[in-house]
């Protein structure tokens, strides 16, 4: 009999990552700022990062110092984009279309240099990827999106990429357990500076708000989606634990539809269908 024990950890990752993702449209729907809601959410990261994972401390060196502050950085510039972008865009939209595009990018880099093999269900699911975002961001001839979406949305693939790239590197070198707790905690010295650059005389108004609380619904999920993948991948198959997390793009889909009323129409309901079955193929290929 094959062993499950993986599966229920892998579905709750899916599930509690699918719901912060979509609350992070919370600060764009209750005109916070989204660095004050990026500052607590990652702020509980860390909280929760040091309570589960304290005793592994002692095992920090300097390239777990190093790429815990790379990728801090790349994840808090990340997380202002994507609350930037979807002021005026819907998560169903959003998601789907950057996850899968930075999913093939990251691909094609480990084939062009770490020297990856590239197989042919991986191919065609680049290809799928490929066609689906190019009809769904035109209608007719006319590109649907303007040029700041368009350049929000590269910067949101760029930095996916680039903090795979960088936990890619750090799984290889350092302990997983204590470069989560330098990541979240370079994310909120970096977070906190950003604030008090942008915010100045008002950082007591816009930080200790109900952008708290909003941190918290955006945070706690996401730490724990995180924790439970992590799970989940020490007990299960690699490509099929992350393909199950590949369908963290339906969970937020329809959980912005029913928290935010986010349309959920049927041109959307396919791109999100698709970006699913191309990101499986790569995943499993």
């Amino acid at each position: 009999m094959t062993n499950l024990t993986w599966f229920p950890f892998s579905l709750i990752a899916t599930t509690c990552f699918g719901v912060a993702m979509a609350f992070y449209k919370l600060p764009s729907a209750k005109n916070q700022s989204k660095y004050a809601v990026s500052f607590w959410q990652l702020f509980f990261n860390l909280a929760l990062s040091l309570i589960f994972f304290y005793k592994f401390i002692p095992l920090t060196n300097m390239s777990t110092v190093l790429y815990g502050s790379a990728w801090g950085l790349s994840f808090l510039l990340l997380s202002l984009l994507q609350m930037k972008a979807l002021k005026d865009i819907d998560t169903n939209m959003l998601f789907p279309i950057t996850t899968s595009l930075s999913l093939v990018v990251t691909v094609l880099f480990g084939v062009f240099f770490f020297k990856d093999h590239i197989s042919l269900v991986q191919i065609v699911g680049m290809i799928l990827v490929v066609v689906a975002v190019s009809l769904f961001s035109y209608k007719g001839k006319k590109l649907q999106y303007s040029k700041e979406i368009l350049i929000l949305g590269m910067g949101v693939i760029f930095l996916s990429f680039s903090g795979k790239i960088i936990q890619k590197f750090a799984a290889n070198g350092v302990d997983i357990h204590t470069f989560q707790i330098y990541e979240y905690l370079s994310a909120v010295v970096f977070s906190l500076m950003l604030n008090l650059y942008v915010h100045k005389k008002e950082l007591k108004q816009h930080l200790f708000s109900s952008s708290i609380k909003s941190g918290a619904i955006i945070g706690v999920p996401s730490f724990l989606g995180g924790y439970m993948l992590l799970i989940a991948l020490t007990k299960g198959p690699f490509s099929l634990v992350t393909s199950i997390h590949s369908l963290y793009v339906l969970i937020t889909a329809m959980t912005a539809y029913f928290i935010f009323k986010e349309k959920l129409t049927l041109r959307k309901t396919i791109l999100i269908i698709v970006a699913i079955i191309a990101t499986i193929l790569i995943k499993i290929g």
